[in-house]
């Protein structure tokens, strides 16, 4: 090797050995760190709770608040082990900081822990909650938690019930933030300061707000609480788009905290004290006529709340649909059990004694025929067959009119009679929806889709209706024409003719109406579903389809405008902006030809290749990328409902069951158009009702009109104050432990209007939810942190075994240290040591193996010898002997996780047993 590569390898090996330099530097420098200070966290994460005290004694204490490489200090590394010996030790240290200490303590779910830091001293009750970002010093923050993570938010995170409990019970509270709206001046500020720390710091509140550990503690309607905060999260998901995914996982989070508290109902009373809680308001105690019977009927209030917030897993539950199968079968004893031919002959008999079952209905309403017409299955029933009688009218209908001869030249024909029928069926469906919109109110009519088609069907009928009576009078009065003549020569805003246009639309509603009685089919409702849902997305397509169909229709028409000034221009495909329009639109479906933009005479060759090639290209776009794009849309969707298919109709037949179960709309159209006693009797009430008002006598404004959440399940019930065992409560006033009436016969599901059994119920349902949560946790296996905790423990135990032996192992050398003394000075020879006479004569008749007499002389050398001889060994046989027996117990089965104690520790040796075992010897 020359110079120059001797060189070049002493510079290359120094430069090698140099250290990397860490330029962010994100973990102190260990090596840098005071001897005693790593001793004393090393002993903290080993568990040594001796070596840490001496660490904290003497002249030179260490420091209690010393930090690891991590930043983190003994406190939280024993809360994080979970060593509550070590944690006590700490804490009676002057001057020690808790920091994030109780943060770990909460994360990890120690209630000893968490007791023993929130007493301490340095923690105050305001520092549980808002304010514990104050309580840190300016710039320094913790790398685990973020500022805005108080101790009864992380509670709340981590669902600690017991800790969140004692948290609560101390004063800690947290804010629900404010609108995303407000403008007050706090928020302003935290957005101006930081609007990211502003937003995390809304995400972080919300997902403690909607966690199930704080609304089943602070919650005195659980879930009415969830329903609103899901229905408040998902309006947030909308709004606040950029967090969207966080905000619908905790939509979802309440969502199944509801169903998991509907899911541990064990029995109908429960399901109906839950689903039939109505929200309290401000006039419930004022009382009037209709109070008492209100309170006697099943109002479904809770399962109508959920409809609203579209709750479907809620409404979709076992349990919600077997208590509304029930209701909707009942007064039909075994109709589920029947094959479907015989539910169908039996639905056609029904069917055709409709007109007499209305009639008897409408004398005797309170009879047993018309109790079983209220049922929600009779009503939906006949309401269905009422329509189909009304689509068959319209067919029957057209065939009539196709079949007049000169019916085509007449202006303004008198309607026939099978006209006259429609419009009383019609008259009759507007009676049925003024109806629904007086007892549902506007903005729940509006809420349902369905009611928008109807509200669309019956405008066009009445459209339709007034212009052919507007087309008789202006004929019969004799001045726009003659009654008969060609239709060619009508004109073009003839009434007639706009009211056969808007007939057609209106009969189009009609046989699409029936889509939504679909719904009460397991089989044909998730189709209406997905067909609703496609709808949305064909009206998304359309929006960017029109974009595009405006831009090349704006772009043709400007190409080929001139040629709409030439007389030679036959096609006028382009000539003005609406050909444009129909001549791009009917071409997706292969009706215009090429040759419709081209131009025989006149048109220059540039022009065409330009217009050939925007043609073009808006077929490429229209039809292949466009309509395959919709044609994707509609397919997602579908696979949606489809994956959810029982959940979807599930909701959807219970918003159709639903508007069955309240009073009212008995009779289907035209039945519903006469007036019936009960309709007097209900109208004189309401007159009453309004004079009462009127003269400021104490009224519930509900009494000028009957809610909807009227039920159709009467009865009167009372509580046993013992075990709420429902009574029936007869006419003479005894009690009946008999089971409530529907319509006059025994009803499958009972009911306790009582509040405080909604609280009772409530509170039995949380504390079921917290055992079964518990359980779950148990139930989830040994994960790392539990083996590391395990190892913590043992690591702990052995460093007290190893101080526990140790301190035997002194003992034991100081009692023969004194035993040693002992015998040396009691054979030490001297004339006037006298008791030692005494002493032997009483020892040599003691021992067994002594064959000498000293009650005359002294001990001869070789005897003590001999005696020093017989102590150690025997000394030693005994030592052997416990060393044998701490051996074969450490190899015991329970103590399997412990290590084996070394071979060079002594056991602790009794100083009784040396004594006696060496005089019995001497």
């Amino acid at each position: 090797m020359n110079y120059n590569s001797r060189r070049h390898f002493r510079h290359s090996s120094k430069t090698s050995c140099r250290p990397i330099p860490i330029p962010l530097e994100p973990l102190k420098q260990g090596e840098y760190m005071d001897p005693k200070e790593r001793l004393f966290l090393e002993a903290a994460e080993k568990g040594d709770k001796h070596s840490m005290i001496r660490c904290l004694q003497g002249p030179n204490p260490v420091n209690v608040n010393c930090t690891n490489m991590l930043g983190r200090s003994a406190i939280q590394i024993a809360v994080d082990n979970e060593n509550i010996e070590i944690v006590e030790v700490l804490l009676k240290q002057d001057g020690v900081k808790i920091g994030d200490a109780l943060l770990y303590a909460i994360r990890e779910g120690v209630y000893r822990i968490v007791e023993m830091l929130i007493d301490h001293p340095s923690i105050s009750r305001s520092m549980l909650g808002s304010d514990w970002s104050r309580t840190k010093p300016s710039g320094e923050e913790s790398n685990d938690y973020s500022p805005d993570i108080s101790p009864v938010i992380l509670a709340a995170h981590c669902n600690q019930f017991e800790i969140l409990q004692l948290l609560l019970t101390r004063g800690a509270n947290i804010e629900k933030p404010h609108e995303l709206s407000c403008s007050c001046k706090k928020c302003q500020e935290q957005v101006h300061e930081d609007s990211l720390r502003h937003s995390l710091l809304r995400i972080n509140t919300y997902r403690a707000l909607a966690s199930p550990a704080w609304i089943s503690l602070t919650s005195s309607d659980p879930i009415l609480s969830a329903f609103k905060l899901s229905w408040e999260l998902e309006k947030l998901a909308l709004r606040e788009n950029e967090f969207k995914d966080t905000y619908m996982e905790l939509s979802d989070q309440c969502k199944r905290y509801a169903c998991d508290l509907l899911d541990q109902c064990r029995s109908s009373e429960e399901v109906i004290a839950v689903l039939n809680k109505e929200i309290e308001s401000e006039d419930d105690s004022d009382y009037d006529e209709d109070s008492v019977d209100r309170d006697d009927k099943l109002t479904l209030a809770r399962l109508k709340l959920a409809l609203k917030y579209e709750q479907r897993q809620f409404v979709a539950h076992p349990h919600c649909q077997q208590l509304l199968t029930s209701i909707w079968y009942e007064g039909l004893p075994g109709w589920r059990k029947r094959n479907g031919f015989t539910k169908f002959l039996m639905c056609i008999g029904l069917i055709v004694l409709q007109p007499f079952m209305a009639v008897y209905y409408l004398i005797f309403p309170r009879s047993k025929i018309g109790q079983l017409l209220r049922s929600p299955f009779m009503k939906f029933l006949y309401h269905s067959a009422s329509f189909g009688v009304f689509l068959s009218l319209l067919v029957f209908v057209s065939m009539d009119v196709s079949n007049q001869k000169g019916r085509d030249r007449l202006r303004g024909p008198p309607p026939s009679q099978l006209e006259w029928l429609i419009v009383f069926w019609v008259t009759g469906f507007i009676w049925a929806e003024c109806k629904q919109v007086w007892d549902e109110g506007l903005k729940a009519y509006a809420r349902q889709w369905w009611n928008w088609l109807d509200f669309i069907m019956l405008s066009l009928y009445l459209a339709a209706f007034s212009c052919r009576i507007s087309a008789f009078f202006q004929i019969s009065s004799g001045r726009f024409g003659p009654e008969n003549m060609e239709r060619n020569c009508w004109p073009h805003t003839d009434p007639v003719l706009i009211s056969e246009g808007l007939f057609a639309l209106a009969n189009v509603f009609s046989f699409a109406r029936i889509i939504y009685l679909f719904q009460a089919n397991q089989h044909l409702g998730p189709l209406q579903i997905s067909l609703g849902c496609m709808l949305i997305d064909i009206a998304k397509f359309l929006f960017i389809f029109f974009l595009v169909l405006t831009s090349f229709a704006c772009g043709m028409n400007q190409l080929y405008w001139y040629y709409g000034l030439s007389e030679n221009n036959q096609s006028g495909a382009f000539n003005s902006l609406l050909m444009s329009y129909r001549t791009l639109f009917w071409s997706l479906f292969s009706l215009t030809q090429l040759k419709d933009i081209k131009n025989d005479e006149g048109g220059q060759p540039y022009t065409e290749i330009i217009g050939e090639l925007m043609f073009m290209i808006y077929h490429a776009m229209g039809i292949i990328v466009l309509i395959n794009m919709l044609i994707a849309m509609m397919s997602n969707s579908f696979q949606d409902i489809e994956n959810h298919a029982d959940r979807e109709w599930k909701f959807a037949r219970s918003k159709l069951w639903m508007g069955y179960f309240d009073e009212g709309c008995t009779l289907p159209p035209p039945f519903n158009l006469i007036i019936s006693p009960k309709s007097v009797y209900y109208f004189l009430r309401s007159c009453k009702a309004i004079l009462c008002h009127c003269c400021r006598w104490r009224r519930r404004s509900s009494q000028m009109r009957r809610k909807s959440t009227e039920g159709t399940i009467k009865f009167r019930a009372s509580v046993s104050p013992d075990d709420n065992t429902i009574f029936k409560t007869s006419e003479s006033g005894k009690t009946t432990n008999d089971r409530p009436t529907y319509n006059g016969e025994p009803c499958g599901v009972t009911y306790q209007p009582d509040t405080p059994l909604y609280q009772d119920v409530m509170r039995r349902l949380v504390s079921r939810f917290i055992h079964q949560w518990k359980k779950q946790l148990r139930q989830d296996g040994v994960n790392e942190d539990d083996l590391l905790e395990i190892k913590q423990d043992i690591s702990s135990l052995r460093y007290e075994l190893r101080e526990d032996r140790k301190r035997e192992t002194q003992r034991t050398v100081g009692h023969m240290d004194t035993l040693r003394q002992d015998i040396a000075h009691t054979f030490r020879p001297s004339p006037s040591n006298s008791p030692l006479l005494g002493n032997s004569n009483k020892l040599a008749h003691t021992s067994p193996n002594s064959s000498m007499n000293l009650s005359s002389s002294l001990l001869t050398p070789q005897e003590l010898e001999y005696i020093r001889h017989d102590i150690v060994k025997t000394v030693r046989h005994e030592v052997r002997e416990a060393v044998r027996d701490a051996l074969s117990q450490s190899r015991e089965p329970r103590n399997a996780l412990l290590p084996p104690p070394p071979l060079t520790m002594l056991p602790p040796i009794n100083s009784e047993l040396y004594h006696t075992h060496l005089y019995t010897q001497l």
